[in-house]
């Protein structure tokens, strides 16, 4: 019974299990409250040595560990290490189920309804329902009319109804905005703000693109991949709350130069991975319809929000891989991730953590390219199949992996 529990933990592990229940996080000793008496009739135990771990919480009778995570498990290399983990506990025969400590403070109703279906089995391994490529095209793209119908020639080649290519997978395309809306403002008087490169979306720029990005970018696109037979449907997060989101809190800088400075970002959304129904996306994408997704969200209070399209592209991406194989193809104006952003021949094949942190080291990555790799080091953190960033006028070739940068583990 012993072995089968702890899975041939050590001595020093169980120490440092007993340590650890002398001091709980707060949100472990809340969850502890709710699970440790329960409805479901099952045993749980807290801070319990399983091989070389100390999980937070195990139900030995269901196979079930329950995780918290602070602020630390944002870290790169953390984010590394559990996913590390996780693979092993499921190699072990063990469900596993991750939360932030905030959900178990602001979203407690929804944590303890997961947990009591995963006791209860109704949430089982999801089918595979086939491949799903989540494709994400750029603003630069979007500015280049030429470019961006080349690409959406080849993007409905794939997937529209007249498709002949040798695969069997359903695609899903995310868009930025590019500058039209900026050129839009200017004519009506709307200046652009920006902090540290960052757009502000106060009121009237949030009206703005909302107009832009929901209206006349995403709709065009449409209406181009309809008349090549891709049966697309255009979305923002608002619509059938398939991406609910957050307005992003004020942020107080702590460089020396700045510091205590506060910074109002207006009108812009921050989405994650445990807010998306993916049932709702399922719907179009098991009907056939190719949803078109523009860089907005909703804050559930009557509110557009601003949002940014990679992180969008990545969350959902994390989302629908627990139901699809989904492979993630971020599409922009370079053949992939350079190490010299003016020679189009220093693209790196194959890009893992430990080169990824060595480069910028080195600072051989264009700055404006970390936050697309950051995000696609979380989607293939979380468990997305295939992540690659390459060119859009490479998109065929980029779905048969011939180019880009495939990002790796």
């Amino acid at each position: 019974m012993k072995e089968n529990m702890f899975y041939g933990a050590g001595n020093l592990i169980f120490e440092k299990a007993k340590e650890l229940r002398n001091r709980m996080t707060p949100a472990e000793e809340l969850l502890w409250k709710q699970i440790h008496i329960n409805e479901w009739k099952v045993k749980f135990r807290r801070q319990h040595p399983i091989a070389n771990y100390v999980v937070d919480f195990y139900c030995h009778e269901k196979k079930l560990v329950i995780e918290l995570d602070g602020e630390i498990h944002n870290v790169e290399e953390v984010k590394v290490y559990d996913s590390n983990r996780e693979e092993h506990l499921e190699e072990l025969g063990l469900t596993v189920l991750r939360f932030k400590n905030e959900q178990i403070f602001k979203e407690n109703k929804s944590v303890l309804e997961t947990i009591a279906n995963t006791i209860n089995g109704i949430i089982t391994p999801v089918p595979d329902r086939g491949k799903l490529y989540i494709i994400k095209i750029g603003g630069n793209v979007i500015d280049d009319e030429k470019i961006l119908n080349k690409f959406l020639a080849e993007f409905a080649q794939l997937f529209g109804s007249n498709s002949n290519q040798p695969f069997r997978g359903r695609g899903l395309l995310v868009h930025g905005g590019g500058k039209i809306a900026t050129a839009i403002g200017d004519k009506l008087g709307i200046q652009s703000k920006y902090i540290d490169g960052r757009r502000i979306t106060d009121d009237e720029t949030i009206d703005l693109v909302t107009m832009v990005y929901g209206g006349l970018v995403n709709k065009k696109i449409v209406a181009t991949l309809q008349s090549l037979q891709c049966n697309a449907i255009g979305l923002s997060g608002a619509d059938a709350n398939v991406l609910p989101a957050k307005k992003r809190p004020l942020k107080t800088l702590s460089t020396e130069e700045r510091l205590g400075e506060v910074i109002d970002y207006g009108w812009v959304g921050d989405v994650n991975a445990t807010a998306i129904e993916a049932s709702a996306w399922q719907l179009f994408i098991d009907n056939n319809l190719i949803p078109v997704v523009a860089p907005l969200t909703h804050d559930g209070k009557g509110n557009m929000l601003n949002t940014n399209a990679d992180t969008m592209a990545s969350v959902l991406s994390v989302s629908l891989s627990k139901m699809y194989n989904v492979q993630l193809i971020y599409c922009f104006e370079k053949n992939g991730v350079l190490t010299d952003i003016n020679d189009e021949r220093s693209n790196i094949t194959e890009l893992g953590h430990e080169l990824y942190n060595k480069l910028k080291e080195e600072k051989k990555l264009f700055a404006g390219i970390l936050p697309k790799i950051d995000n696609a080091f979380d989607a293939v953190n979380s468990g997305v199949n295939k992540v690659v960033i390459g060119n859009s006028i490479d998109l065929l070739q980029l779905v048969n992996g011939g180019k880009g940068t495939k990002i790796i583990l």
